[in-house]
């Protein structure tokens, strides 16, 4: 790479937008080469530094400050003079694109416009870009549309349009936040392998620490507007001055040892024996043993594994919605393949469900009839004690200040989160399925998630089944492990027994990803 050169800076830069302030005086320098991570919430600050760095300000901004682009002129920030860098932008998820149109040819016609090339020329360097990137798709996925692919191999796709546009100034706004500890620790070293190929310097915008972590490079915490804390990542890891930073460290989640012994429970809840999670219409081979386990009433078993692992699939025969090969599962003492689906549908009004996707909860009803719903339906309790229910719930899950009368859709991913625990704590379960709580959260949030969920299993009793790929939720949340791989168990113990002498290589792999490098 050739010798470092003066990319971005930024000078006192403030911002405020219809008379409240959104940033205050920060200031910064890039390098080529170089990465700096933005560290805040919504509220921070870093999408008003957004704007100014992207260039769509609104005419409401107030901006005071300066900026430098490469060996041009410090400018007033209000004030975009010739470009003198390549300034490249990487979102999260598949927001910017069409879902009707392919993402190879939608990414194929970014790079087209960026090099003023012809579209077969793009392709070409859209199709290279991503054989660079190590760990990364075929090309030929590309051609799926941005619904069919998954969230990994879009972010590879998004990267690699990214790194064909050959920037001098890659903003990476809350990229691969979506992805799984094992996928993001992949992404971002491909990301980390090209920026020392192109020597181009890196913005990482993030609510979160874990990619953070993996990057290990300068940190500038936002708090409402304001630089908290600024340093190297290790220096920050060592020891933080302000109560939000201990926070976001305290929540990241981590695999560690010396984990408190687990606590004894109780009866036997669920029963599972030779389990066979081969589809009853399916023809290939079927494994030779079956999966068999318990889980005790209030205790907590987490199934960890990457996407198609096989942790859903168990969880949906565990519950009766799909059929499988053979084997047997009893739950709360009723074998679940001899009871006919209204049964089955009626046992499951038992079981709660917290997860991570936005589309759980119907958003056209209200904050009120969402939790009370299981009330009135399932527990038939009478409708003039229901209000009392409803509102312990939700004052234990903050959100009692909230208007009840608010459709779920107002409410932002961090509130139907809260939601759902509410509705959880009213119905009274014997078991709940926590899938993947944390998705998309920021690490305050996270926090406070987690908390939640330990108070409900302590207060109402529930067991825990945790769906997670991230082997410190699973420490959060639960005592034991069942690890998956392609659809096949490959480990099974105590979490502070795997953690501490992981026998698998895939166990070994999905506890170094969730471990702060």
């Amino acid at each position: 790479m050739s010798e470092p050169r003066p990319i971005v800076a930024v000078q006192d830069l403030g911002v405020s937008h219809d008379g409240a302030t959104e940033l205050e005086k920060l200031s910064f320098r890039l390098e080529s080469g170089e990465s700096l991570v933005i560290l805040g919430d919504a509220a921070s600050g870093k999408d008003a530094l957004l704007r100014v760095l992207g260039g769509y300000t609104v005419r409401s901004d107030e901006i005071s400050g300066t900026v430098q682009y490469g060996d041009g002129p410090s400018l007033p920030a209000t004030k975009r003079g010739k470009p003198t860098i390549r300034t490249v932008y990487l979102g999260g998820g598949e927001a910017p694109l069409n879902p009707y149109s392919s993402v190879q040819s939608q990414l194929a016609r970014i790079v087209s416009r960026r090099h003023a090339s012809p579209g077969a020329s793009a392709r070409e360097e859209l199709r290279m870009a991503l054989e660079r990137l190590d760990g990364a798709p075929d090309f030929s996925v590309l051609q799926k549309k941005p619904g069919e692919l998954d969230r990994v191999d879009l972010s590879w796709a998004l990267l690699a349009a990214a790194m064909a546009q050959l920037p001098d100034l890659l903003i990476a706004d809350h990229a691969f936040s979506n992805l799984t500890p094992v996928a993001l620790q992949k992404v971002l070293a491909a990301l980390m392998a090209e920026q020392k190929r192109l020597g181009f310097a890196l913005i990482f915008v993030t609510d979160g620490l874990m990619a953070a972590a993996h990057l290990k490079s300068r940190m500038i915490v936002l708090r409402r507007g304001q630089v908290i804390e600024e340093g190297a990542f290790e220096k920050l890891a060592r020891g933080q001055s302000h109560a939000y930073t201990r926070t976001l460290f305290r929540a990241l989640p981590r695999a560690q040892d010396g984990l408190p012994p687990r606590a004894a429970r109780g009866e036997p809840l669920l029963q599972v024996q030779a389990l066979d999670l081969t589809p009853r219409k399916s023809k290939g081979p079927r494994p030779r043993d079956g999966l068999s386990f318990e889980l005790r009433r209030g205790a907590a078993l987490a199934l960890i594994g990457e996407e198609g692992s096989g942790r859903r699939a168990l969880v949906r025969a565990l519950l009766g919605l799909e059929r499988f090969a053979g084997g047997r599962v009893v739950l709360d003492q009723v074998d679940m393949s001899i009871l006919s689906e209204t049964m089955t549908a009626r046992l499951r009004r038992r079981i709660a469900f917290v997860t991570g996707a936005d589309d759980a909860l119907d958003p056209r009803m209200t904050i009120w009839d969402t939790v009370d719903e299981p009330l009135r339906a399932h527990l038939r309790i009478p409708r003039d004690m229901v209000a009392g229910h409803r509102e312990t719930a939700l004052k234990r899950v903050g959100l009692a200040s909230h208007d009840g009368r608010s459709t779920v859709a107002t409410l932002s991913p961090f509130d139907k989160r809260r939601l759902q625990v509410a509705r959880a704590i009213v119905s009274a379960p014997f078991l709940a399925v926590i899938d993947e709580p944390l998705s998309g959260l920021d690490a305050f949030a996270q926090s406070i998630l987690i908390e939640l969920l330990d108070d409900l299993r302590k207060q109402e009793g529930p067991a825990f089944i945790v769906i997670t790929a991230n082997v410190g939720v699973a420490q959060a949340l639960a005592e034991d492990a069942l690890f998956f791989k392609d659809g096949k168990l490959i480990e099974r113990g105590p979490l502070r027994d795997v953690l501490k002498n992981p026998k698998d290589d895939e166990t070994r792999k999905l506890i170094a990803a969730a471990a702060p490098p």
